[in-house]
């Protein structure tokens, strides 16, 4: 695999990524369903609109066969008054009629038939929209809950950690508590004991310990003083 392949994979696994971590379920869902709400909004528009043109073929219809009854009426009329070409005009507006009629009634039919299509249509469109949204509302309740679940787990592993680093900051402070009170006692003990004025000492006592050290060392001194005349004095006798 080159790296450009490598670098590309890479990059569309982080785009597709931040898209996932962006969309929201209930959004697109709720897309989803304004969109087959819409479609199922023109299947019925188109169901009126057919069943109107319908209403007008009929109405259409009903015109035409009235109209041929008046034909008849009028060509029978003239053939009685002798007026054979009022007859045929007659005969002639009639037969007009009547092919208008076939074709209005053959239209008729294939409106009815076009209405029954969407009108099923829009029973299986209308169930098929309705369990939709009920699906709709039961996923986006269920995100809604693995949502909430998600940040209280988050909220308790942030609680769980710091609850830790408490407990450790405590665990310190006990252990520097009782290292304090460990040496308070120790010097209580030591005081108690009288340990500690050995070692410190007494002031007065200190005082004329140091004079008798001095009396010592000066009278040391003296006395290698009188030994050095004294052999002084031994060795000009000799001479």
């Amino acid at each position: 695999m080159s790296i450009l392949t490598r670098i590309s994979i890479i990059l569309r696994s982080k785009i597709m990524g931040a898209v996932d971590s962006a969309e929201d379920p209930r959004e697109t869902l709720s897309y989803a369903c304004e969109r087959q709400e819409e479609m199922l909004a023109n299947v019925r528009r188109s169901l009126v609109e057919v069943s109107a043109s319908k209403h007008q073929l009929i109405a259409q219809i009903r015109r035409l066969e009235e109209r041929l009854a008046q034909l008849d009426g009028q060509a029978a009329r003239a053939v009685a008054a002798s007026r054979d070409d009022l007859a045929r005009q007659a005969l002639e507006r009639h037969q007009v009629a009547d092919r208008q009629l076939t074709a209005l009634r053959r239209q008729l039919e294939e409106v009815s038939a076009e209405e029954m299509k969407l009108r099923q249509a829009e029973q299986r469109f209308g169930a098929a929209v309705e369990a939709y949204r009920t699906r709709k509302d039961l996923l986006s309740a269920r995100f809604t809950a693995a949502e909430a679940q998600y940040e209280a787990q988050r909220s308790l592993a942030g609680l769980s950690g710091e609850i830790t680093d408490l407990g450790a900051s405590i665990r310190r402070a006990e252990e520097k508590i009782e290292r304090m009170q460990g040496r308070a006692m120790a010097i209580d003990d030591l005081l108690t004991s009288g340990a500690l004025d050995n070692l410190s000492g007494d002031e007065i006592e200190e005082q004329l310990r140091r004079q008798t050290d001095e009396q010592d060392i000066a009278r040391r001194l003296e006395d290698l003083k009188q030994q050095a005349i004294g052999a002084q004095n031994t060795k000009g006798d000799n001479q």
